[in-house]
């Protein structure tokens, strides 16, 4: 799944395990406070593993409790995920914290897109049945922001070092109807992979938007910090999913925009890397 950082066991005095995870949710899924704890790079760096068990703090109770109960219905069909697991009391959250199973693979598409859309078509597919729950309309996080503002739904405050590539995106962008369904935002870095073994689908960041749009924010992420012909060979060349590309790109522009405003400022340190798929969309647009 996602590999270790560091290893502990040692339940501190503030009741954390190994300053990892409150014991006391671990007790909540039945697990002792003498079981080692190791934490995990996905997640946002915050997931730790307990035994066969990944917990993940929930940042929003009602969108994680959504997220376990949808995914625990899902019929799944040529790929896996991480099955969500209840707590002793029949929760999916417990003091801020969710829970599922730990799962083999290893993160990363480089080497796999094709079989990284060939999941998000399987994924997104099946969730076409799922209805949108309330809250995503609602959510004020970055994330969702950034993601209205690709849509040009909201304003964002973009920064003086970023505002230049945003209106070449912005100049590139053209109204699109397309019927939208619940997706993954983020597949990425989400997909497992392993030899003999089916793609698994973690850490679900549900957003309502068009199929392809989950499709285009991969291709965006491979153009951004993998590059090369591979990703291009696969991009479709209609002017709808070039669209979705703008979107996509605007997207991971806004997010970083938002981090280093709120967050890391170093961080704009990565914009060279949106020049060339903004290059690539100017060229391949007009």
């Amino acid at each position: 799944m996602r590999l270790p950082m560091a290893h502990g066991g040692r339940q501190s005095m503030d009741g954390l395990v190994g300053d990892l995870i409150p014991s006391a949710v671990q007790a909540a899924w039945g697990l002792s406070a003498d079981d080692t704890a190791s934490p995990l790079n996905g997640g946002g760096n915050r997931s730790v593993r307990v035994g066969d068990v990944v917990f993940k703090p929930a940042d929003d109770i009602v969108e994680a409790t959504w997220c376990q109960e949808s995914l625990s219905q899902l019929v799944l069909d040529g790929f896996r995920i991480a099955d969500p697991v209840r707590s002793l009391h029949g929760r999916w959250v417990e003091s801020g914290w969710t829970a599922s199973r730990w799962i083999e693979g290893v993160a990363g598409p480089d080497g796999h897109w094709g079989q990284l859309l060939e999941t998000s078509a399987r994924f997104h597919q099946i969730l076409s049945r799922v209805e949108p729950p309330p809250f995503l309309g609602q959510r004020t996080h970055r994330w969702a922001v950034v993601d209205r503002a690709a849509w040009r739904e909201v304003r964002l405050e973009w920064l003086p070092a970023t505002i230049s590539r945003a209106r070449i995106l912005y100049e590139l962008w053209e109204p699109l109807d397309l019927p939208a369904q619940v997706i993954h935002g983020d597949l990425s870095g989400n997909v497992l992979f392993g030899e003999g073994l089916m793609p698994a689908v973690i850490d679900f960041s549900p957003y309502w938007r068009p199929a392809a749009f989950a499709d285009a924010v991969i291709l965006m992420d491979g153009m951004l910090w993998f590059g090369g012909d591979a990703i291009v060979s696969l991009i479709p060349r209609t002017s709808t999913f070039s669209q979705l590309l703008v979107r996509a790109a605007l997207f991971r522009l806004g997010a970083l925009n938002e981090r280093a405003r709120t967050v890391d400022p170093a961080c704009l340190d990565e914009l060279p890397t949106f020049d060339r798929a903004i290059g690539w969309l100017t060229e391949n647009m007009r």
